[in-house]
């Protein structure tokens, strides 16, 4: 998934945490999603793509983009760093439920814990979760890590 130069030696380049989990502006006008999948039986909205709905088990499922703004369900400090975690502890990790009625797990963002409330208005932003440690295929040690997180909405954006 790491970008080849001509040289034929990998880049730096910051590469996303997973395949098919959010999509990226295009524009600067443009803002980043979650990528979901959404039942077309019983109408349930998932973050990732499934092949299945775990509410009626139906296969028949399309993906869908989610909405990019929730509201802050729970949170917490992590203070000791789990395997294969690339960023510093500690961090904050929360639990934003979108107008959909998912619930993400996400790290927090631009803010501390006592500035978050239950129930505040938040807004994903995809940012660097770390940089790896270990290469992985022709992705070099040292390359930035892009996932989502969550943010507190900015007043100028409600």
């Amino acid at each position: 998934m790491g970008i080849e130069t001509k040289e034929g030696t990998p880049n730096k380049q910051p590469v996303p945490i997973g395949e098919d989990l959010f999509a990226l502006p295009s524009s600067p006008a443009d803002k980043p999603y979650l990528i979901g999948s959404r039942c077309k039986s019983c109408g349930e909205t998932f973050f990732q793509n499934r092949v299945c709905c775990r509410r009626c088990t139906s296969e028949d499922m399309e993906r869908v983009s989610l909405n990019q703004t929730g509201k802050l369900y729970s949170f917490t400090t992590i203070r000791v760093k789990p395997p294969h975690f690339l960023g510093d502890v500690p961090y904050l990790m929360g639990v934003v439920e979108l107008p959909e009625g998912e619930r993400i797990r996400a790290l927090l963002t631009e803010c501390d814990q006592g500035s978050l409330e239950i129930g505040m208005d938040m807004e994903l932003v995809i940012e660097s979760v770390g940089k790896t440690t270990k290469p992985v295929g022709k992705i070099d040690v040292g390359t930035e890590v892009l996932g989502w997180k969550f943010r507190p909405r900015r007043k100028e954006e409600k």
